[in-house]
């Protein structure tokens, strides 16, 4: 699981352009797999395993794998787990 501050520069990096306002292409930018192995640090290989899995937000190009950056930071939040939450609920 990333720390909170790589998690934050990964929201700031997936949220803006680089000095463009146009949302496609914000849209496009993508992690490739080792640079996702350094955020979450985890194996590539356990990252083609969620690949394989069909458990983690993914874009192939041909043979090549890229992560949506902007879907990354989401994705991270639905994996997440608080206690607290699941105390007050019962």
């Amino acid at each position: 699981m990333p720390d909170n501050q790589n998690l934050s520069q990964t929201r700031t990096t997936a949220g803006s352009g680089s000095g463009t306002s146009n949302s496609s292409a914000q849209a496009g930018e993508m992690f490739t797999a080792q640079e996702l192995q350094q955020l979450l640090k985890i194996s590539v290989k356990t990252i083609y395993s969620y690949v394989k899995r069909g458990l983690i937000p993914y874009v192939k190009i041909q043979s090549n794998v890229r992560f949506p950056k902007r879907r990354i930071p989401e994705w991270i939040e639905q994996q997440s787990y608080d206690p607290r939450l699941t105390q007050k609920n019962r």
